[in-house]
């Protein structure tokens, strides 16, 4: 499912994956790559001194010192070269991002350049280079030499292009570090892990945050059964959900009426189990609606076609829905609540192919 998107600086990411993407809002969060980048680098060190490191890593000079100091930077590259040597997991950073290996894994080391390139092009989809160059303040020429491997993008600016693609950068950092020992990110992980458990627990509260997105609402007593209606959900549906989302600071009351507080980019993959039944809510959900009649596109199709061409179908899919979230994130003005539900799947249950 994917959501509307809040017109409050309402700024798309250049391709936010669509494989895991439960519920998505897109806002840039700005924050300082280079502070963060020094906070990365200092968890890796953990307590060893900057000098042990680096010689540690085979250099003469105290290379990590510089790091630290912001005179020079590590590479993308090197930085995960780094943090995969002190890893006790066989499993690469860019599998656990994506929930799954990628297809341009099988041929490519995933600590390598070309494994970072690869990774960068995956998130861009078919986004233009000058998008992604005007979001993230870099030059068309330098974004168009990272994403072919000419050159790397050092760690600072591999951070901010991870954000800019794909709004999943906290998610990725999570997979590096503890998210509480990089001070310059806590903050937004607090926060974003308090609304992927409201996901999680209260699938209904994300459609009321998408409804209370829509324009010329009323004040006062008038505005929940608006929303009950804009969601064809009982009342009290939309009263629990309020009192949820005020709680956890998701929600405020402005001027007599229910506001969002903020807007956070959501992805729910971390836990693939509870991601699953996310999934399993809003696809009943659908069902519900098809078997009452209500007005949506419906429909099936099945067919026989060889493995390959069934992986591009997969491919061209995931291809719609990028396309999608761009309409959503320029559409304006918000007037109503959409849930998008589907499924394309391999009928044998057994050799999957597009788990593979």
């Amino acid at each position: 499912m994917i959501s509307s998107t809040s017109k409050r600086r309402k700024t798309s990411p250049a391709s936010v994956p669509p494989e895991a993407v439960s519920a998505v809002q897109f806002e840039a969060v700005q924050f300082e790559y280079a502070a963060l980048a020094v906070e990365l680098i200092r968890a890796l060190r953990g307590r060893r001194s900057c000098a042990e490191l680096s010689r540690r890593m085979g250099y003469r000079s105290n290379v990590v010192q510089r790091w630290e100091s912001r005179r020079c930077w590590p590479s993308a590259a090197r930085y995960l070269q780094l943090w995969r040597r002190s890893q006790a997991s066989a499993i690469d950073c860019f599998s656990r991002f994506f929930q799954r290996s990628p297809s341009w894994l099988t041929t490519t080391v995933p600590e390598s350049p070309e494994a970072v390139a690869a990774f960068l092009r995956q998130l861009k989809g078919k986004t233009p280079i000058g998008r992604i160059s005007e979001l993230g303040k870099f030059s068309r020429y330098q974004v168009s030499r990272w994403f072919s491997g000419a050159t790397e993008p050092n760690l600072p600016d591999f951070l901010c292009l991870v954000e800019v693609l794909s709004r999943r950068l906290l998610d990725l950092l999570a997979i590096w570090a503890d998210p509480e020992r990089l001070p310059s990110v806590t903050r937004h992980w607090r926060n974003l892990e308090t609304v992927r458990q409201a996901a999680y627990h209260k699938p209904w509260s994300h459609a009321v945050l998408r409804a209370l997105e829509l324009e010329a609402q009323p004040s006062g007593a008038a505005q929940v059964p608006w929303l009950a209606d804009r969601l064809g959900v009982p009342v009290s549906v939309v009263t629990e959900c309020l009192d949820f989302l005020e709680t956890t600071d998701q929600v405020k009351k402005q001027r007599r009426r229910y506001v969002p507080r903020q807007v956070i980019a959501v992805t729910t993959a971390r836990d693939p189990v509870l991601a699953r039944q996310l999934k399993s809510v809003w696809a009943q959900t659908a069902i519900s609606r098809l078997d009452q009649g209500s007005p949506g596109n419906f429909g099936y199709s099945l067919f026989a076609v060889s493995r390959a061409d069934l992986r591009q179908l997969r491919d061209l899919h995931l291809e719609y829905v990028r396309a999608m979230q761009q309409v959503i994130a320029r559409s304006k003005p918000n007037e109503c609540v959409g849930l998008f539900c589907t499924q394309l799947v391999d009928l044998a249950q057994s050799e999957n192919a597009l788990q593979r």
